[in-house]
């Protein structure tokens, strides 16, 4: 893109010690759009924060006699604002930066972003009318109802925590989070806004693709107040934010899955809540938690993150990039930002972040070292029939920085300073621990369960409660979601035999896994327990420590014997699969080898409940059908589904919770190994690699890394790094001999 005739007659003047840096700032009067050069640090304005959208079929506007072309969603935003805000200075990045990639000014005026956004007197969230519901007038008036009776509930829960003295004794953000917790309760038991329209149109809106951008993390952190812009509507940020909040308390578990639009909104609320003086964050801690948000410029995945930094921290991170900001490539910017985080940090924990997910194609201008933040979630592959699984690499993320601080597989050896040669090759100290010489095949994302886009219903607001209770109530609610429509039995029986052939797939893996520890030579160290599937199933749940992580998500309280019920589980399945005189049959005749999938539903069929599940369907089959019938022409309301719901309920009970996705030990066992696979060392430990990990790579412990790492030798030293794993026996630090380390090459 080359500097528009606009920009090229309005140059910005260098900063100066006295004014400081310069901007440029749009205005409507008269009829028309004007464009001026004003000190950033003297003048009042608004900033504008939006999605830029397709560019490839642009529209054109006038300013200051220069036709200047726009995108359709930006033209859009302009026309409201035309309107609403005549007189008023306005910042938009894609009108008042030069978008020259080849000219410095864009980078400079970048580098200014955080201070852009700090500065502005307000920042305006233009929402894309296309994206938001019909209903989306009602659902933000809505949100300002409970926001008055929340902060209503919150002022007396604060006087009566301070009159009662009994939330002294906690810390600060317990005391707060208390006090959130009980007005919102209070809040909702009086506040009957949240109907399920209501419900589902702010669903709708949180999955906007606003919120996925990368860049509207520090847009919004950053803003000292916002407000969300309609062409009919509009809602102050604090009054949405408080929605937000509630949500998050009261259906953490569902949200987690709702993709990286939810995990910027969350995590730009926690930026953003009672922070004063205002928390900074690390560079790698925005970079992982951000992966999955969207960026149209692959750079920006990183550029949209700096303006959170400290000042200091910004200098040491993009003072000595190798060229102007946008003159530099994807793999030059993430090397350079890799090494400068490896450095600072001392701590080896990004190279956790070098594997890929199964579906991404490495990067081969990418050292193996350098993780790849060029993939979003629009990467993430799309289920058929309008099924979601929402993003699972979100949940995973929750545990995985918390279980390699668990772990200490080079014991406390400390990370030398690392070291860069020919701009690309790093350098550090290990040893190697063992070979791989067996590997199966991994669990992927499509082995996972998945869901239907029918929330209306199912969805209820309320008190956060325990666990049973919240999944009785889901329960429940798709029970009248799925009854008291026409599409209900087909979006069932949709679900229903799409998540056996995935379940049944990933059994056929969990099989292959128990083939792999029972052949025999399996380590099992000083266990008590002398079944290899115990160390099968430690090891797929990273250890102790992650039986207790990954059990949490689903129950309030992890069950100390959770490995023992999974393996008496999957006792269960195997004696059922060995009995099924179906699956026999396959194996037998030879389908099973031509036709997979008829194996894979089958064993997915026999998962759901033994073979218990069927029976209770075709009695919810008579009693949709009858509801169907009866409320269409009997009845010309819901009531008559409603009651035959309360009856399915009733004869359906755990066995289609099982359908519907209520977790439990196996199945968590399934979902928990993403993107990895068991393999098993020369010693005969069994290990949790990476998927791409193959037969004769080797395990690395790395000086100062907390947990080991599968390598690739390619030459005597030089390696190539495949990604972090889990050994059983060696991640307390029982294999590191420091008598052992040498110098590493990683390409």
């Amino acid at each position: 893109m080359t500097s528009s005739p606009l920009h090229l007659d309005l140059p910005l003047p260098p900063p100066s010690d006295t004014i400081g840096p310069y901007i440029r700032l749009l205005t409507f009067s008269d009829g028309r759009w004007s464009l001026e050069v004003s000190p950033l640090a003297s003048t009042q304005y608004k900033a504008l924060s939006y999605v830029w959208g397709d560019s490839s079929n642009p529209l054109t506007i006038q300013c200051n006699g220069v036709q200047l072309q726009v995108t359709r969603n930006l033209y859009w935003a302009l026309q409201h604002l035309s309107v609403e805000f005549v007189n008023e200075r306005l910042w938009i990045d894609a009108i008042c930066i030069d978008q020259n990639e080849a000219a410095p000014e864009k980078g400079q005026q970048l580098d200014l972003m955080g201070e852009i956004y700090t500065q502005a007197e307000e920042v305006l969230i233009w929402l894309t009318e296309s994206f938001l519901p019909d209903n989306a007038n009602l659902c933000f008036q809505a949100c300002k109802n409970y926001a008055v009776k929340w902060r209503q509930k919150e002022l007396t829960m604060r006087f009566l925590a301070a009159l009662t003295m009994t939330v002294v004794t906690m810390d600060e953000n317990t005391n707060l989070n208390r006090i959130h917790n009980a007005a919102t309760a209070a809040a909702l038991r009086e506040d009957t806004s949240f109907t399920d329209d209501i419900v589902v149109g702010l669903l709708q809106i949180l999955r906007h693709p606003y919120w996925s951008r990368v860049w509207v993390i520090q847009e919004m952190s950053l803003a000292s107040r916002s407000r969300i812009l309609t062409s009919k509507c509009t809602l102050d940020w604090d009054d949405f934010k408080i929605f937000i909040l509630t949500m998050e308390q009261c259906l953490p578990w569902f949200l987690r899955g709702m993709g990286p639009n939810f995990r910027a909104l969350d995590e730009t609320t926690r930026l953003q809540r009672d922070n004063e003086p205002r928390v900074f964050y690390s560079l790698s801690h925005l970079l992982v938690q951000f992966r999955w948000s969207c960026a149209k410029n692959n750079r920006d995945k990183v550029y949209g993150l700096i303006g959170l930094l400290r000042p200091d921290e910004r200098r040491f991170f993009m003072d000595d990039l190798p060229g102007p900001k946008y003159a530099v490539s994807t793999a030059q910017c993430y090397t350079h930002i890799a090494f400068k985080i490896l450095q600072q940090s001392h701590d080896l924990r990004l190279l956790v972040q070098c594997s890929s997910p199964s579906f991404i194609k490495r990067d081969d201008d990418l050292p193996s070292w350098v993780p790849n933040w060029q993939y979003d979630s629009e990467c993430l592959p799309r289920p058929r029939w309008d099924l979601t699984e929402g993003n699972p690499y979100n949940r995973t993320g929750d545990v995985r920085p918390a279980l390699y601080n668990a772990y200490n597989a080079s014991g406390n050896s400390e990370c030398p300073p690392p070291q860069l040669r020919d701009n690309s090759i790093l350098i550090l100290y290990g040893m190697i621990a063992g070979k791989i010489t067996a590997v199966c095949r991994p669990m992927e994302i499509h082995h996972l369960f998945v869901g239907h886009r029918t929330p209306r219903g199912i969805l209820k607001l309320a008190a956060r409660a325990s666990q049973a209770d919240t999944f009785q109530r889901l329960n429940n609610g798709i029970m009248r979601s799925i009854l008291s429509t026409r599409s209900g039995l087909l979006m069932l029986a949709i679900t229903y035999f799409e998540n056996c052939l995935r379940k049944g797939a990933a059994m056929e893996i969990l099989l292959e896994y128990a083939d792999l520890s029972l052949s025999g030579g399996t380590w099992l160290g000083d266990r008590n327990e002398t079944n290899p599937l115990y160390a099968m199933f430690e090891t797929l749940m990273k250890g102790p420590r992650g039986v207790e992580m990954v059990d949490s998500l689903f129950t309030d309280y992890p069950n100390e014997t959770f490995i023992v019920e999974a393996i008496s589980q999957f006792h269960t399945q195997a004696r059922s699969i060995r009995w099924n005189p179906f699956l026999r049959l396959l194996r037998l005749v030879g389908p099973f080898y031509y036709y997979p999938s008829a194996y894979h539903l089958l064993l997915g069929i026999n998962f759901f409940g033994m073979g218990k599940v069927p029976p209770y369907l075709l009695c919810w089959i008579g009693l949709q059908t009858a509801a169907i019938v009866f409320t269409n022409f009997v009845l010309e309301s819901t009531i008559a589904s409603y009651l035959v719901s309360a009856v399915g309920g009733y004869l359906l009970n755990s066995r289609l919770s099982y359908v519907l996705g209520m977790p439990y030990r196996l199945d968590t066992v399934l979902a928990t190994p993403l993107d990895q696979a068991l393999a098993r060392l020369d010693d005969g430990r069994l290990a949790l690699v990476p998927h791409d990990t193959k037969v004769d790579d080797d395990v690395a412990l790395l000086a100062g890394g907390r947990s080991p790492f599968v390598v690739r030798r390619e030459y005597c030293n030089w390696f190539r790094l495949v990604g972090d794993c889990y050994v059983d026996g060696i991640m307390q630090g029982e294999a590191w001999r420091e008598w052992k380390v040498s110098e590493m090459e990683f390409m």
